[in-house]
This record gives C-alpha cells, structure tokens and sequence, in this order.
C-alpha cells in the first residue's frame, strides 16, 4: 500500500442505526472518516442516511424466483417500528414461497447463512479494502460460510459484542454451559436469535469447521467476552486478541446544569428521578422482572420524597407503580435527546441477566450519574464499584431496591459518585479513544499508515 494513500476499511454490520452492536459500528466508521480513512459502513440493512454507507446486496444476488416474490414484501419499517402481525405472515410466506429448501432449513432449527451478498463485501464502492472489519454477524444479513475465504483476502477484524460466534444460536450462553463442548439440548431455544427446534449441535459443528479454516484478529470490549471466546471454538481462528472498550461521544454525553434539562423536559425540579431501559421487557438478557419487582420497594424506602420513574426506550407504557409517576420515552434516534434526560436524572438502573460493555453505563457516567447495575458479564469493568456506582446481584431485587433507596437518600454520597462517575468517564469511556485505538490497530495490519 503506498504511503500516502489512506486506509480503507469496510465495516460489516447488521444495520446502521439500532442497538449497541449497531452504534458503535457507526460510531467508529463516522470516526475514521473524521480522521482521513476511507471507510466504508456495509450493512444488513439501511435505515438512516449514514455517510458512505451501502446496503449489502442480498436480494439483487439471489434467484430471479425468489426475486419476484421478494419485491411483493410489504416494506420494511424504520429500524424501531415494527411490522404488523399480517405483514409479518405476508412476508414469511413469500420466502417460504421464494426459497422453500431454505425456509425448510430454518424451520428445522439450522441457522441461517444464505445472503449471497457477502461475497461481494470487498468489492462494495468500487475499490478493494485494505480491512476488513466485522461487528455482529447475526441478524438476517451474512453468510457465515464466506468467512474463511474472505480472511484469506484481507486483514480481517472481529468485533465480539457478544458471544454468537461461540454457540449454536444464542448472542449469550445465560447460565448454560454447552457451548464449550458442542451445545446440543438447548434449554433457550426461545433466546435471541431463536430457533424453533434443537439443532444447535449441528448449528455448533458447522460454526467449527468455519472458524478452524478462518484467520481472525479479535476484538473484545471486555475481558469477560475474551476470556469466553479463549474458551471456545473461536480460539482455533484467532491470530491475536486484544481489549478496546466501547466508547461513547462525550461531546453530547456531558454534564449540564439538572435544574435546567429538568425545565427543558417538562420535569418537576423537586422531585428524586430515577432511569432505566424500557426497553428492558423485550430482551431475554436485561432483567426486567428484577427492575419491576425492585420499583415499588424504591419508592417506599425513599417516602416521602417524590420520585419520578423514567423509563427511556420503551416500546409500551411502563407499569404504574404505586407512590410514583412514571414517564415512558418512546425510542430517542437522537442521542442529545438521551443525554438530556441522563443530565435531568438523579440515578441510573441497569439490570441484566447477560451484558458485555454496556453502552448505557457508559452514557450515564460520561454525564456525571451514578449507575446501581447487576455483576455479570463485562458490567464490573465499565464501573467503579463503591466510587461510581454499585453491583448488585443479577435476580435480586431486594439488593438493588436497598442499593438504590441508600443512594437515593443519601444525597451527598450520590452527589459524590456522580463526580467520580464523571472522572471515571472522561476519555477514558469517550469515543475519540476508542476510534483512536481501532485505528492504531488497522495501521497494524496494514504495516502503517
């Protein structure tokens, strides 16, 4: 590569606007094109209009069949809307109807693999990529099975924001430990991605031989998930591993005057206001229940101090809970949005059954606010515990209804962590350090810049 030509990186994910997964790759790209790169976004699925970004041809690659039925789906929404129950049948029927021997496979529980569009990820923009970078290869989009020929062409990059590429169809294991030895027996068919019936033995076999024929540098924002993938079938495809965590654009996620976001928002001054994820009930891996069931003893605890509940995400009305009012904040695209609501709140909940680096935690202590969080997974690395906030343990909402009344009370100790959250953050959980990191490492690859 000449010494004066930029780099150029493709970013491979599921879409470019959507969850954890989903931000930090388009954070980082957005990043890399702010610092010279040639990057480009190839996604799954395109919903914003992302700079230099390009949806990965899938449907234009397959059959002219499966093509004519593919153009009578009812189209999809935005990346947080959803279908109706009829246009989900509609569209599950024509591809059944477009690709049978497909449909069939995936009814029987095999993962799915047949996005022929993969093969033309390093040619996407026209020019052939120096890297090539991978973010979560789940989510309807990527042939799996490319995998090794691609790392045979280029530098290739992995990014492990959770834990699919190690088992037979779940993003997190939970308490099970079959992925070490070939799942098989799954006791969560029903977690995220699904599979209607138990082929993860099959599905964990040909992940294997995938990953023994492929070349991979691994990326993990946590020690937990690099120390799970050293254990796994991963490990046959590694080159080399190492950490950067996730960061989040601390230029937005700042601190502010609280009396006067609470203004901004139409939020009363007074009273105590406590935030969460309403999106919770929708994901296997947060813990709603532990956070329903810990609210009502919150508040009681706090009485007769106000409290205001936001729930922030949430896809429906959160549930009353007695002695308090409660605000559900439909899906925030803008980010500034979500950070005047951290800078309006007094304390952050996060409850997981399952987490790797949290974007959430990071957004709230890079805006001064403390977090009461479960210990699993990555959680424990993104806080300080005692100092920035507490771990409680996951499926106990005795524990954080007492964690989190006491921070709630005690307005001096809060203030405190909040400061210290806030120092915690500063570079340390921003953006610019986690670009700056990923860009070191693909100057590697590529022998310099």
């Amino acid at each position: 590569m000449s010494a004066t030509r930029p780099i150029r990186i493709t970013q491979v994910s599921a879409s470019d606007t959507g969850g954890g997964a989903e931000r930090v790759a388009a954070d980082l790209h957005r990043g890399c094109l702010g610092r010279g790169l040639q990057s480009l976004l190839a996604v799954g699925f395109r919903f914003d209009d992302v700079p230099e970004s390009l949806e990965i041809p899938n449907d234009a690659e397959r059959s002219s069949w499966a093509r004519a039925f593919l153009r009578l789906q009812p189209d999809l929404p935005g990346a947080h809307g959803q279908l109706s129950i009829r246009q989900v049948f509609v569209r599950r029927a024509l591809k059944s109807l477009a690709e049978p021997s497909r449909a069939r496979r995936r009814a029987l529980g095999y993962e799915d693999f047949d996005y022929p569009g993969t093969k033309r990820l390093l040619n996407l923009g026209g020019e052939q990529r120096d890297v090539l970078h991978l973010h979560n290869l789940h989510g309807g989009y990527f042939d799996l099975r490319c995998l090794p020929w691609l790392t045979q062409q280029v530098p290739t990059v992995v990014t492990l924001h959770d834990t699919w590429l190690t088992s037979g169809h779940c993003a997190y294991m939970l308490e099970c430990e079959r992925w070490r030895t070939g799942c098989g027996h799954c006791p969560h068919l029903d977690t995220h991605p699904a599979v209607p019936r138990d082929k993860t033995a099959e599905n964990w076999a040909f992940k294997r031989d995938i990953l023994q024929r492929s070349r991979v540098h691994v990326v993990g924002p946590s020690r937990w998930i690099l120390d799970k993938a050293a254990d796994s079938i991963l490990a046959d495809a590694t080159i080399d591993a190492r950490l950067i965590p996730n960061g989040v654009d601390q230029t937005v996620f700042a601190p502010a005057d609280k009396t006067a976001a609470r203004l901004a928002l139409g939020l009363p001054v007074e009273s105590l206001i406590l935030v969460f994820s309403g999106a919770a009930r929708n994901s296997p891996y947060k813990d709603s229940a532990t956070l329903s069931a810990a609210l009502p003893e919150i508040v009681r605890r706090v009485a007769p101090r106000e409290v205001l509940l936001l729930s922030l995400g949430a896809r429906v009305n959160a549930s009353p809970v007695p002695g308090a009012r409660v605000v559900s904040v439909p899906f925030l695209d803008d980010p500034g949005d979500v950070a005047r609501y951290l800078q309006a709140a007094d304390l952050a909940l996060h409850t997981a059954h399952a987490e790797n680096h949290p974007l959430a935690i990071l957004e709230a202590q890079s805006c001064g606010l403390p977090v009461v969080a479960s210990n699993v997974g990555g959680v424990p690395e993104t806080l300080v515990d005692g100092e920035t906030g507490l771990l409680v343990p996951p499926d106990d909402p005795g524990a954080l209804a007492q964690e989190a009344s006491g921070l709630l009370f005690d307005d001096p100790r809060r203030e405190s962590m909040g400061r210290a959250a806030l120092a915690h953050a500063s570079g340390r959980l921003g953006l610019d350090r986690m670009v700056d990191e990923y860009v070191r490492l693909y100057q590697e690859l590529v022998g310099g810049s």
